[in-house]
């Protein structure tokens, strides 16, 4: 607003109209001033929600990467625990699990029995 249009002239006082005698040019800003404000509130009030969605955007995405290396952290130290259990066997557990997989003399007492009635006949 221009500091022209501020300076009042002695005949442009309304006097008849309840404004107190305040000069035409100050209510006709003031009007103006009050439609701007209206007419620029949507626009700010969109770009507020649309300041909050991108701010809770941008959080839920810091969110999932933290959760992702997390899991992350998780597998690499479940997989060390696992090759650490397995390299640590005793001899005799090592023994043990090759005798459970390979040596069952009930199966090789089956097989010699089916090898003697084949030979039999």
């Amino acid at each position: 607003m221009n500091v022209e249009a501020i300076i009042v002239e002695e005949d442009e006082v309304n006097v008849g109209n309840n404004t107190g005698g305040i000069p035409t040019s100050i209510t006709g800003a003031i009007a103006i001033s009050n439609v701007l404000a209206e007419g620029s509130q949507a626009g700010m009030i969109s770009d507020l929600a649309m300041s909050n969605a991108i701010s809770n955007m941008n959080a839920s995405q810091q969110n999932a990467l933290s959760n992702q290396q997390n899991l992350n952290q998780v597998n690499m130290s479940v997989t060390a625990k696992s090759s650490g259990a397995i390299s640590r066997l005793s001899p005799l557990e090592a023994r043990s699990s090759v005798d459970v997989l390979t040596n069952n003399e009930l199966a090789q007492a089956i097989a010699d029995l089916k090898a003697s009635i084949k030979g039999l006949s």
